[in-house]
C-alpha cells in the first residue's frame, strides 16, 4: 500500500522539481554557453515551423500556433533535460539507499 501511495507522489516531485529546474538551466545556459543556446532556439524554431506546417485542417493549424510558441519549444527541451538529470539522481539515490532499507 505504502508503494501505491508514493508512486504518484515521486512523479508529481518529478515534475516540479523540472518545472523548476529548467528556467534555471536556460538561465545558465544564456549566462555561460550562449552559443548553444542559440543552436537550442534555432532548432525549436525548426520544430516549430515543423508542427505549425503540416496539412492539418486550419481550424487545427490556428490553434496550434496560438498555443505554442518557440519559446515553450525551447522550454520543453531544458525541461527534459532537467527531468533526464533527476531520474539520474533518483535512480543513483535509490540504489544506493535500497540495500539500507532491507531488513533481512
Amino acid at each position: 500500500m505504502n508503494r501505491l501511495l508514493l508512486r504518484p507522489f515521486s512523479a508529481s516531485m518529478t515534475l516540479a522539481i523540472s518545472a523548476i529546474l529548467a528556467p534555471i538551466l536556460l538561465v545558465m545556459c544564456a549566462l555561460f554557453q550562449p552559443g548553444w543556446l542559440l543552436v537550442v532556439q534555432d532548432a525549436s524554431g525548426a520544430v516549430y515551423r515543423f508542427i505549425t506546417s503540416t496539412d492539418l485542417p486550419p481550424t487545427y493549424r490556428a490553434a496550434l500556433r496560438q498555443w505554442t510558441s518557440e519559446p515553450q519549444f525551447t522550454l520543453v527541451f531544458f525541461t527534459i533535460i532537467a527531468r533526464v538529470i533527476i531520474a539520474m539522481f533518483a535512480t543513483s539515490f535509490t540504489i544506493a539507499v535500497r540495500p539500507l532499507l532491507r531488513r533481512d
